[in-house]
């Protein structure tokens, strides 16, 4: 049998992923945009059948949500519009103002 780790110590590199770093596919979009694209399709593309709101849709959900999570903070879609539209959330949910969270 072959001893592989001097090979393994000085050709391979440590990868340190952590729960808390989201899925990327394809580098641009998270898992929850895939399937977020995927809800719409099934939704406004088999459901309704309303092809040209469908890619609407689709526009929005692949194009302009990532754009959005890359260039602001996380929680941007889940904590903001509660905040500035004076709306409270019921139990540990509830976002304080001017509290940070990590989502």
């Amino acid at each position: 049998m072959h001893d592989y780790r001097d090979l393994q110590r000085s050709h391979s590199v440590a990868v340190a992923r952590t729960v808390d770093e989201p899925i990327m596919i394809m580098d641009i979009w998270e898992l929850s945009d895939a399937f977020l694209s995927l809800g719409v399709m099934m939704f406004f593309g088999i459901v309704l059948d309303a092809l040209m709101f469908m890619l609407f849709a689709l526009l929005i959900t692949l194009v302009f949500v990532p754009m959005v999570k890359r260039k602001c903070r996380k929680g941007i879609f889940l904590h903001a519009p509660y905040r500035h539209a004076g709306m409270t959330l019921p139990g540990l949910a509830q976002p304080g103002l001017g509290t940070e969270y990590s989502d």
